[in-house]
């Protein structure tokens, strides 16, 4: 219940930061065109040195388990996803906006600063693994679902910047080997500004939409039901039946930070790749700005669920 409540008030916090960007957006002190460039900052800056950071941890054994669970949990709930959304997708009609909609959550951009609050820095350290494996299916299964056309391109996950920050950070904690301190420091408070970047631009977009826009999508409560609600169900039963959780010491506690990334809402990435690949970039992202409303509701009783 505890981890409950500060997950509760870290998303609350959150959205405060989500109120800001749409009130500059609102209030005209800045355009919609220039949450680009915070977008960019993002994820060819922040989004590095924060992956980087998160390996300046000491090696034992216990963390290299733990590390390698953690890769072991991603791989099953992104396989689960993959599969659920094959299922339904003939059932339920979802076209391939929706099918990556709940499928990929901002697994990092929300989650990062979550996981430090709740449980302190030293445990994002465990997130690296959902990023590894979600950096890599967007460019390989997600590209395909929104871009029929597209081929998979091993050169393009490789040369990833943030999959390079990954691999050289899994390289530093390999070796032992530590940033000199003024680089520490730089790419740790650079690192720390993922959160707040992601919730401000998700703001300016929010301010820049005709909300009433969002009642022409009739199936956008289905999509951010299934992507809040009824996919994180299923992770945490299937979390729960591998018994993974007894693998390592902090089992638990590690699964419930990749369940936390599990139940996340939408990624960010979806609506950038729609916009890419000429689909619905507008219905991506008012699932993205919904789901990311609701989950102050819905990611704190999941939490509750995960630890009864």
């Amino acid at each position: 219940m505890i981890i409950s409540l500060l997950l509760g008030k870290q998303i609350a916090a959150m959205l405060l930061m989500v109120l800001m960007g749409f009130a500059l957006v609102r209030l005209k002190v800045m355009r919609l065109q220039e949450s680009r460039a915070l977008a960019t900052l993002t994820l060819y800056v922040v989004g590095p040195c924060m992956a980087i950071d998160a390996f300046q941890v000491d090696v034992t054994p216990e963390r290299l388990r733990g590390l390698l669970m953690s890769f072991a949990a991603a791989l099953l709930v992104q396989s689960i996803y993959i599969l659920l959304s094959l299922l339904l997708r003939r059932p339920l009609k979802l076209d391939p906006v929706e099918q990556c909609s709940v499928i990929y959550s901002n697994g990092a951009n929300l989650i990062i600063p979550i996981v430090g609050y709740v449980f302190g820095q030293e445990w994002i350290f465990y997130t690296c693994s959902f990023i590894t494996v979600q950096v890599t299916l967007f460019w390989t299964h997600c590209t395909t679902v929104l871009n029929r056309d597209a081929r998979i391109s091993i050169r393009a996950i490789l040369t990833n910047i943030n999959m390079i920050a990954i691999f050289a950070g899994a390289f530093l904690f390999v070796t032992g080997l530590r940033l000199p301190e003024v680089p520490r420091i730089a790419v740790h408070s650079v690192g720390l500004m993922v959160g707040p970047l992601c919730m401000i631009v998700t703001g300016m977009l929010i301010g820049s939409l005709d909300l009433r826009s969002f009642l022409a999508y009739r199936k956008l409560p289905l999509i951010v039901g299934l992507r809040l609600v009824g996919f994180p169900l299923a992770a945490l039963a299937a979390l729960r039946l591998s018994g993974m959780a007894g693998w390592v010491e902090n089992g638990a506690t590690i699964l419930l930070i990749s369940f936390f990334a599990a139940s996340a809402p939408c990624a960010s990435t979806v609506t950038q790749m729609a916009h890419v690949y000429g689909r619905d970039g507008q219905y991506a992202s008012s699932i993205n700005v919904v789901s990311t409303l609701l989950c102050v509701f819905t990611m704190p009783l999941l939490a509750w669920l995960f630890q009864l």
